[in-house]
């Protein structure tokens, strides 16, 4: 459990404009699903403890963030004819693991509210 918040959000958004940064935001979107994921599993470690709302919290702006790094990324590549090849390819590989992220949080609540 930790009392900071378990993300890193404030990076210099970069038009996507070259492959390398394309790839820098994809790595971006994935260090920001990981560090949710991490965040999550805090708040399943903190269910039955004084800390659980707290560490949902981090969790709920994690998820938060990886999805909006996902949905810039969708609105920047849609600008350009190069973009839109691009985004069908990364709503494919990406959008499973958000929405996986966000059933996974709402799991979590429906459990703790069982018990409360």
């Amino acid at each position: 459990m930790s009392s900071k918040p378990c993300f890193s959000w404030e990076e210099k958004r970069v038009e996507v404009t070259t492959p390398e940064e394309f790839q820098r935001r994809l790595n971006r979107i994935e260090r920001l699903s990981e560090e949710a994921q991490l965040c999550i599993q805090d708040v399943r470690e903190s269910i039955e403890t004084d800390h659980f709302e707290e560490e949902l919290q981090c969790a709920e702006m994690a998820v938060g963030n990886a999805g909006m790094a996902y949905s810039e990324l969708l609105e920047e590549l849609a600008l350009t004819n190069e973009g839109v090849q691009l985004l069908n390819e990364v709503r494919k590989v990406v959008a499973p693991a958000i929405e996986s992220l966000r059933e996974e949080l709402r799991h979590i609540g429906k459990l703790k509210s069982k018990e409360g």
